[in-house]
């Protein structure tokens, strides 16, 4: 009877079973680099139907599970925006199906578009953003670099994270001053932009001055003929500012030639309050000073650039490049005001300053470059030759009127100075790279020379004579001679990585002031090495660490001693006595299905160089000086999201907790040193939203905010920024308008501070950074071309401001 009863059971249990068992049809799509596409429409028809049945949408690992009605033949339909509709019948039995999309061209008379989604891929070392033919590449280089993961624009300056970045375009270094990367990056189109390489621990065969490289890689020519494009984007502000760019671009099969010119007039505005307590010896009040400042800025600037790539034989590839930047009377309006205040809070007396400066600068970049391949293996000879030109002239008049609590006059101070500065910089370098021990080996060498040569003449200005001040004129001659070498070896494992190397450079300084009698000699060999390992399981969860030693120079305009003055009682000079600082930096990095990253990192820097403010009580003025500090260190842990959250909106964020600690020597107070440390939170949030199907038609939607911050003697918190933008494709793609509003809420301006011992400065800077921009841009030509367009810039130049 039990066993009967077993039976029983076991007959209800299998046919039980079998009835409520569903029939699934399942499987993964991906795209032609074998990568997944999340959010792939999956429609299930009849074979004869053209009515749906049901449908799903892949997960983030590209993969779906369909059930049907019942196990028979169907039709399967996938679908996703930028990609050929696939569409496959489907017999039972169901085997797991593997479904690759191709990207969908779309023929508009000579334009070819493809419309898909950029795609971002963790690397060991650093992160590729490839943008080629995604709706990012829009607009200028220089707003797609704000949209790039981990990338920070703020004005001309370019960071990643809390490092300065250092431009690279196609393997190049651009030696421009950041205001003119900015000039050059806001004229170089998008469209042309193939992927950003953002390089945060760069290998041996990068100079030891990078800490962090952004390099842009254009895309190649695809067809002879020729193509170009014209924009003009006007911002207004408190006043209106204008640039206009154009772009040509020839290709036969023996050259490719490449021309760019943009023109640039801008008035800019800046406000600024401040407040100074100044004390006696024995640390009680002195006095206190209230002060406000306007300057205007009016300046014109031109940038043309020329490429001329020529293709002597498969072999052999010679490439000449020429850029030029010129800003002729660039002029400052410095208008300054303050009253004066004696330690009972009681007016004592006020002043106004008038302070007019006229600047001239040119820049010329020559470069030359010959690619040889060498056998069939792939090794590979790149030799190159810089030369680089750089001419800046500056005329100042200053005149100060001190009046009393009544308004009587007390005093006058008038003077005048002339100011020059030449630079000349030479560079050859050559780079080998072959196959080695199934890996590949780089080496190469690097030589550069810098000459420059400052002058300035002060005059004081007695009865309308101008009268000359000799201890306060000066000339400054500067010599730079670096040597360096470097050797890199890397190779890949079924789930390991190897990334090593080792650069060395030996460094010849000599910088001489003729009237203050001061010559500073440097000598030194420095030994830079880099290293990263990568383990990358099945999952492909990639987990790596890495460790970067590298070297920051100063400034050629740090080191000259000459004095900017607002008025005579603040003072911006330079500081002939500047050593370079050493950064050793050791990151730990785990990344999840290629969606989150996650970093920890320690990074330590000896003789940082910040731009510091000092007070001296003694003689009531504010200093704005280079100074080395004894030190900086940071822990960080990052985390930054990349992804389509759906269809229509991509979204990325990055996120740092980090602590700062900061140590310099207190130059005016009687303890020698002052140390200061920060807790501190940073977020940058970028989000995109397609308001149409073909995504022609999409809104950019980015949040910035950083909570605390040192740098040097300066502290700032809570600093934050609303940028809102749309973009509109027209004319099937032929042209283009994007219009935008930066700083929405007017939130990025913050207040500065100086606050140790006995010194007490508060700074507020009002910069124009709330901006309504419009940009327009039309295409001509044959569109499918794709410029050669690069920048040659250096570490060496870099430092020319």
């Amino acid at each position: 009877m039990i066993r009967s009863n077993l039976l029983l059971l076991l007959f209800f249990v299998i046919y039980s079973t079998s009835f409520s068992q569903k029939t699934t049809i399942s499987g993964v799509v991906k795209d032609s680099n074998d990568a997944p596409i999340e959010f792939v429409n999956v429609l299930l028809f009849e074979l004869e139907g053209e009515t749906p049945i049901k449908g799903v949408v892949t997960e983030e690992n590209g993969t779906f599970l369909l059930e049907v009605p019942e196990e028979k033949s169907y039709k399967l339909q996938f679908s996703f925006i930028g990609f050929k509709s696939v569409i496959k019948q489907i017999n039972p039995p169901y085997s797991f199906l593997n479904i690759q999309f191709e990207e969908e061209a779309e023929a508009l008379e000579e334009t070819v578009v493809t419309a898909k989604k950029p795609v971002i891929k963790k690397e060991a070392g650093k992160l590729v953003f490839n943008v080629e033919n995604s709706s990012f590449a829009t607009g200028n280089t220089m707003s797609l670099l704000s949209k790039t993961p981990g990338v920070i624009v703020i004005g001309e300056s370019i960071s990643i994270k809390n490092t300065p970045a250092t431009v690279y375009i196609n393997g190049k270094r651009v030696y421009l001053s950041p205001q003119e990367v900015s000039s050059l990056l806001e004229s170089l189109d998008a469209s042309v932009v193939k992927q950003v390489e953002v390089i945060t621990n760069p290998s041996a065969k990068y100079d030891a001055e990078v800490g962090a490289i952004l390099n842009i890689v254009t895309s190649r020519a695809v067809s002879v003929g020729y193509k170009g494009s014209l924009s003009h984007t006007y911002e207004q502000g408190i006043f209106p500012k204008h640039l206009t760019t154009t772009s040509h671009f020839y290709k036969n099969n023996w050259v490719n030639l490449f021309g760019s010119y943009s023109y640039s007039n801008r008035t800019e505005n800046k406000q600024d309050d401040s407040y100074i307590t100044f004390f006696n010896p024995d640390d009680t009040q002195n006095s206190f000073w209230e002060n406000s400042f306007r300057k205007i800025t009016r300046l014109q600037t031109h940038q043309a650039n020329v490429v001329a790539d020529f293709t002597i034989d498969e072999k052999n590839l010679l490439s000449l490049s020429v850029s030029g930047f010129l800003t002729p009377d660039k002029s400052f309006e410095n208008v300054m005001s303050g009253t004066i205040q004696n330690n009972q809070q009681q007016i004592d007396s006020t002043y106004n300053a008038l302070s007019n400066v006229v600047y001239d600068t040119n820049n010329l970049t020559v470069n030359v470059s010959h690619d040889l391949k060498i056998g069939k293996k792939g090794a590979n000879l790149n030799t190159s030759f810089n030369y680089i030109i750089y001419e800046n002239t500056q005329d100042q008049n200053v005149a100060t009127q001190y009046l009393a609590a009544n308004e009587a006059p007390l005093s006058n101070n008038e003077f005048l100075t002339n100011a020059q500065q030449n630079t000349n910089i030479y560079i050859a370098q050559t780079d080998f790279t072959a196959p080695f021990y199934k890996g590949t080996i780089e080496s190469g060498l690097k030589y550069s020379s810098v000459n420059t040569t400052s002058g300035i003449d002060f005059f004081n200005i007695i009865n309308n004579t101008s009268q000359a001040n000799s201890q306060l004129s000066d000339l400054f001659d500067y010599t730079e001679a670096i040597f360096a070498g470097y050797v890199n070896f890397s190779r890949n494992w079924e789930k390991w990585a190897l990334t090593i190397g080792l650069r060395a450079e030996n460094t010849d300084v000599t910088g001489d002031s003729k009237s203050l009698g001061v010559v500073n000699t440097q000598n030194y060999l420095n030994w830079f090495p880099s290293g990263t390992v990568t383990y990358n399981p099945k999952s492909g969860n990639p987990i790596g660490i890495s460790y970067k030693r590298s070297i920051s120079r100063p400034r050629y305009q740090s080191l000259n001693p000459f004095k900017y003055f607002v008025n005579e009682t603040f003072i911006s000079e330079g500081n002939p006595n500047l050593v370079p600082s050493i950064r050793d930096k050791v990151t730990l990095s785990y990344t999840h299905k290629n969606k989150w990253i996650f970093e920890a990192y320690y990074d330590y820097v000896k003789n940082p160089l910040t731009l510091s403010t000092f007070i001296n009580n003694e003689n009531q003025t504010s200093q704005q000086l280079d100074i080395n500090s004894i030190y900086n260190y940071q822990y960080s842990f990052d985390v930054t999201y990349l992804g389509f959250i759906t269809s229509w909106w991509y979204s990325q964020v990055v996120t740092s907790t980090f602590y700062m600690e900061n140590k310099f020597y207190a130059i005016e107070s009687t303890p020698e040193t002052y140390s200061n440390n920060t807790l501190g939170f940073f977020s940058n949030v970028f989000n995109r939203f397609y308001l149409t199907k073909d995504r022609k038609f999409s809104m950019d939607v980015a949040y910035y905010y950083l909570s605390n911050m040192i740098a040097g003697t300066l502290e700032y918190k809570n600093q934050n920024r609303l940028n809102i933008s749309f973009y509109k494709s027209l004319w099937n793609r032929r042209a283009s308008i994007i219009v935008g509003l930066d700083d929405v809420f007017n939130t990025m301006n913050i207040p500065v501070t100086v606050n140790y011992y006995n010194q007490d400065f508060w700074y507020f800077p009002k910069e124009e950074n709330r901006l309504f921009r419009v940009t327009f841009k039309y295409n001509f030509g044959n569109a499918r071309l794709r410029d050669n367009n690069r920048n040659n810039t250096t570490d060496e130049s870099d430092r020319l401001k």
